[in-house]
């Protein structure tokens, strides 16, 4: 029987990785980070917990849901914010302060409809979480045994749209050379519509699964963005199977040395819990500045010449005991 903490570091790697999934996506295709991708996410949230208050939904049933309406609102957002932006000529930084602004404009509206929440519905609207209504097996949160097929899937399915399926081949060329693939006659609008879909998409799926694991509420929070930016750093902005590994990396790293911490120093080392990503962000940028990925893209990588100088001493140091 695996102890809380391990199951709740599991749900929360399959929840990072579908975030850092979608924060890659938007940063390969629109080359700035998507500020405002946590804040989608909690639109994922307030729908879920919508239907399952008022319209009595299980849980599980809201995850299509807020997965299909949050895929239309990154649509939305590209099509009213990013592309007018980039059609004045404007460069990613305006646009990166952009997203900032709106992640913190879609805070306040989430925090009025959380007040309306709470006035008209007479139910909580931060603190809540869907344990009531989730299912267990041998003792196993249902959460667990969705959440970790369900990112194993999405996995799985995303390695086979981006190389075999024709618009993720086409989703690949626009963001390693967007004027080239235009000129191969690629749709380049339609493959930005179908890149912030995935990345709207995404942010609801998880935000749809964080009430069944932990005790959240209807408001912005970047609690996660930080996190989620360095899972994304870690795989390498410019590779969404990167983004797997990094999220899958971060997400058990900050667990394990938040323990660790605990361990060493008291529970008051929990508090500081969210410096580790920044931590990581730090030193695989002092490394590999491509993110782990970069280690097979880039030729002249540092982490390849530290693996190169590794090996060359321990076949020297094999030689010489082969010698003795």
């Amino acid at each position: 029987m695996l102890s809380p903490i391990v199951i709740g570091a599991l749900i929360q790697t399959g929840v990072v990785i579908i975030l850092c999934v979608g924060f890659t996506f938007t940063y390969m295709t629109e080359k700035f980070p998507n500020f405002a991708h946590t804040a989608v996410a909690t639109i994922g949230t307030l729908v879920a917990y919508t239907m399952v208050r008022i319209y009595g939904f299980n849980p599980y049933y809201t995850w299509p849901v807020s997965t299909l309406l949050c895929g239309a609102l990154g649509v939305g957002i590209y099509l009213l914010i990013v592309r007018p932006i980039r059609a004045t000529g404007a460069r990613e930084i305006t646009l990166t302060f952009a997203f900032f602004a709106l992640a913190q404009v879609i805070g306040s509206i989430v925090s009025i409809y959380s007040y309306w929440f709470s006035q008209s519905q007479d139910a909580p609207a931060t603190g809540f979480m869907f344990i009531s209504s989730d299912f267990t097996w041998e003792g196993y949160p249902g959460v667990l045994l969705v959440t970790l097929p369900v990112c194993a899937v999405l996995v799985v399915a995303l390695y086979l749209f981006m190389t075999r399926a024709k618009h993720g081949i086409a989703l690949r060329a626009v963001a390693e050379d967007e004027p080239f693939a235009s000129s191969l006659g690629v749709n380049v609008p339609n493959i930005h519509l179908l890149s912030w879909f995935l990345t709207g998409a995404f942010a609801g799926l998880a935000g749809a699964i964080i009430p069944l694991w932990r005790y959240t509420g209807l408001g912005y929070s970047d609690e996660f963005l930080i996190l989620v930016m360095a899972g994304s750093v870690i795989g390498g902005l410019h590779n969404v199977m990167g983004a797997v590994i990094g999220g899958f990396i971060a997400a058990v790293m900050q667990k394990a040395l938040g323990a660790l911490a605990i361990a060493l120093f008291g529970i008051q080392a929990a508090g500081y819990e969210s410096l580790y990503p920044m931590i990581f962000i730090v030193t695989i940028l002092m490394i590999e500045p491509n993110g782990i990925m970069g280690i097979f893209e880039t030729p002249h990588s540092p982490a390849r010449a530290l693996r190169a100088t590794y090996d060359r001493i321990r076949g020297y140091l094999s030689k010489v005991t082969h010698v003795v």
